[in-house]
Formats: C-alpha cells, sequence, structure tokens
C-alpha cells in the first residue's frame, strides 16, 4: 500500500475502528458487570456495574490506542512511516509501510529494467526486498520484518524503540491505575477503584507478557536490538532472539501446568502462550537454518528455464497444441499486442476449459495477473525470494524476470517449491552440486 504525501501530514497516522473492537468492548463490560465488580464490591444497583464495566473497557482500549501513539511516534523519530493504526477485537496494532517506501533505498531502486511511476505490473514489489543501510540480514529476519501480525520495520534498533515505547505507556498506566485502585477510599469511589485496580493490573500483565522475549514479542525486539548493537550482526541478533523464545516457550508451558494444578485452569493461559511463543521461535530457527543452507546460491542457480511465451489474444486451443503441450511445462508468461508482460497461465487452467470453448476462448481468459504471482530477479540471493511464494501463491511458482533487449522484462525462468527444496538438500554438497540439464548455470 502507498502513503499519500502533500503539504500537510496530520501529527498522528489515521485510527482505524474495526467491528470486532465492539465484541471485545462488550467481552469486558460483561466480565467487569456480572461477574468481577458484583463479588468485590457487593450491593450496588446494576447500572452501577455496567457504568464500571463500560468505563473498563474504555480505559482499556485508551491504554491500548495510547501505547500504538507512541509507538507510532517512536517511528516517526527513526524516520519509519506509519500508514495507520488499526483498532480490533484483539487491541491495536501499527501498519507499518514497507522499508524500500520509506525512502533512501540506496543506489538502483527495487524494479527490473525501468520505473518510471513505479506501478508497472511486472515491478517488484518493495516489500520483497531488504531495507538497505540496515546491516545484515538474513532471509528469516527479513520474512519477519513482513509478517502482517507484528509491526517491524525492518530496521532492528528502529524496531527496539517502537518496542520500548509502547511497553513504557503500558507500564507506567497500569501502574498509576493500581495505584489510584490502591488508594481509592471507600464508598462511591469504591467501585471505581475496582475498576482502576482490574484494568492497571491487566495492563501490567500485558507487559510483563509483551516482555517476555519471542520473535513476536516486544521483549524480542528490544533483545534483538540489544544484540545487535552489541555485535553488528543482526543473523546473530535473530538467532539469539529465536533461543530465548524457545526458553521462554518451555518455561511457560511448564508455569503453566504446574499452576493448572495448583491454582485453577487459568494455568491453561500460561500454557497458550507458552505454546505459542515456542512455535513461533521453533519457525525462526528453521528459517535461519534454512537461510544459512541457501547461503551462496542464487536464483539463477536454480530456476527452470521458461518456455516461449503466449501471446494474450491466442485461442486457447492453439496456445495448447502449438506451445504449452510441446513444451513439457507448466507455467507460461503472457504477452499483449504491445509485447508487455500481462501476466501469467498455468497448463492446468488452459486444459480445464471445456473443449468446445477451446476454440474460441482466448488465452487472457486463464491469464492470472503479474500482480498476483511473486516475481524475482536472475541475480537474487535464493534465500531472499523464498517467502515471496508463500505471500503470492497464484501461480505455485516464483516467475524470474529481467530485461529484454527492447528493455521490456521478460519472463526467463520460475522457481518452483521442487527447486528449493532442492537447493537445500544438496547444501552439504555446495560447490559439488551438479545441477541438471536446463537448470540456470548450465544454460
Amino acid at each position: 500500500m502507498f502513503t499519500k504525501t502533500g503539504p500537510r501530514r496530520s501529527a498522528h497516522p489515521p485510527i482505524v475502528v474495526r467491528p470486532g473492537l465492539f465484541v471485545s468492548v462488550a467481552v469486558v463490560t460483561v466480565v467487569l458487570a456480572a461477574l468481577t465488580l458484583p463479588a468485590m464490591v457487593p450491593d450496588r444497583p446494576g447500572f452501577a456495574y455496567f457504568s464500571g464495566g463500560l468505563i473498563g473497557a474504555g480505559l482499556l482500549v485508551a491504554i491500548l490506542l495510547a501505547a500504538d501513539l507512541a509507538r507510532a511516534a517512536a517511528a516517526r523519530r527513526s524516520g519509519i512511516t506509519v500508514t495507520m493504526i488499526t483498532i480490533g477485537a484483539f487491541g491495536s496494532r501499527l501498519a507499518l509501510a514497507p522499508a524500500a517506501r520509506r525512502g533512501g533505498t540506496g543506489g538502483g531502486g527495487t524494479g527490473i529494467g525501468p520505473t518510471p511511476g513505479g506501478d508497472q505490473p511486472w515491478h517488484l514489489d518493495p516489500r520483497d526486498q531488504a531495507p538497505a543501510g540496515t546491516g545484515r540480514r538474513s532471509a528469516s529476519t527479513a520474512s519477519t520484518a513482513r509478517d502482517p501480525l507484528t509491526p517491524a520495520s525492518g530496521d532492528t534498533a528502529a524496531d527496539g524503540a517502537i518496542a520500548r515505547a509502547g511497553l513504557v505507556v503500558t507500564a507506567l498506566a497500569g501502574a498509576v491505575l493500581v495505584a489510584a485502585g490502591a488508594l481509592a477510599p471507600g464508598g462511591t469511589l469504591e467501585l471505581l477503584g475496582e475498576v482502576a485496580l482490574w484494568v492497571g493490573t491487566f495492563a501490567l500483565l500485558i507487559t510483563i507478557v509483551d516482555l517476555l522475549p519471542a520473535p513476536r514479542s516486544a521483549g524480542g525486539r528490544m533483545l534483538a536490538a540489544r544484540v545487535a548493537r552489541r555485535t553488528g550482526d543482526e543473523d546473530a541478533a535473530a538467532a539469539a532472539v529465536a533461543r530465548a523464545g524457545v526458553i521462554t516457550g518451555w518455561t511457560l508451558i511448564v508455569v503453566g501446568i504446574v499452576a493448572s494444578f495448583l491454582i485453577g485452569l487459568v494455568g491453561l493461559w500460561a500454557v497458550l502462550l507458552g505454546w505459542l511463543a515456542l512455535g513461533s521461535s521453533r519457525l525462526a530457527q528453521a528459517q535461519q537454518k534454512a537461510s544459512t543452507a541457501l547461503s551462496g546460491v542464487f536464483v539463477r542457480d536454480v530456476m527452470v528455464p521458461a518456455p516461449p511465451p503466449l501471446p494474450a489474444w491466442q485461442t486457447i486451443s492453439d496456445a495448447l497444441d502449438e506451445v504449452a503441450l510441446p513444451s513439457g511445462r507448466s507455467v507460461f508468461a503472457v504477452r499483449d499486442f504491445a509485447g508487455p508482460l500481462v501476466g501469467v497461465a498455468l497448463l492446468r487452467d488452459l486444459a480445464a476449459v471445456p473443449a468446445d470453448d477451446r476454440g474460441l476462448a482466448r488465452v487472457t481468459r486463464v491469464a492470472i495477473p503479474l500482480e498476483r504471482v511473486a516475481v524475482a530477479r536472475p541475480d537474487e540471493p535464493l534465500a531472499s525470494v523464498t517467502s515471496r511464494l508463500a505471500q503470492r501463491p497464484a501461480a505455485g511458482v516464483i516467475v524470474v524476470l529481467r530485461d529484454g533487449p527492447d528493455g521490456v522484462p521478460e519472463m526467463v525462468g520460475t522457481v518452483g517449491p521442487g527447486e528449493i527444496t532442492r537447493a537445500l538438500e544438496t547444501s552439504p554438497l555446495r560447490g559439488r552440486v551438479v545441477f541438471p540439464a536446463g537448470f540456470g548455470r548450465n544454460r
């Protein structure tokens, strides 16, 4: 998503409210009004309990929103653009602009060939590129930075500062509310004191959980920033966070199981948190292992050469008879009348067209637009492009593009799961691997 720029810019990013927020507010209101407050402050009218529950839910939303506003301010200080703040069923989160669009990509740009306007359908998405000037980054780090569930910028130091800003707000707000609740006098203000105590305790609990080091937590980002600052190696920082996340996960699981027997079912919450932390940490370790295994391998080394392109205006019957079936391939570039690449067509989609329609239907009927397809350049490291296949799986492969003789991009090959798997399996033989005829280095 592009961010609009103009002469006037607001002090904070736009705030988007999702319908799930109202569900969360209703749940918190009911928990407070029907369960917590009547037990802590009995003999009050129902309207008082309802009002207290609504105030508590509003305070909780305000704290989460204030934390994200603080994160957004920290991001701006680090030169990172925050496109919006989203408030939904599970709290609020930032949406950060893609790294290459925040300016300062170094030389060269990120597209294949000329990029006037930057919006050609064949243009490589800058989100798939590692931001320049951020030190060493592994493929796993780049993948984590693009994770939609976590607001990471791709700059380890900036991510640590952003995480720290949010934790300071939740911790400070929680401490103030807990103190206010504990010091609240009896009588009329007793109910409000219990609301403040409950919300403050919840805010402190959120802070403590987010402090635990794991690949997707604020504590993990702060740990990564500290290790990167000391070692200058972001790969080492990512590895340290993954190891810490494994320890955190197992610790929470053990503590949760013990608490389930000693305290009650509330301990299962710690088990769930531990399981999530352990899973994300194991995944990060697997990504780091794959990145190491693919070190030194480029897209051109493993790509399968592309068959001749299909004209967009050609009938599907002719496309099958003249190119698709004789080539023995399953992915084909599609060009329009003027020559530019407009998408790709899959053999299975061509064959799925009813036989009676193939003589009239054109290739464009089954073509997949290029913006839905994962693309790469031949000279890119394989480790940096593997995650694109999961982000844009429409074609089932990564389409490799380069500038043609006329300056118009052309499809020169494909990299699919099979090629990636073979590169991983042969990593111990690096330097002795014999690629099959037709692969990039034998072309």
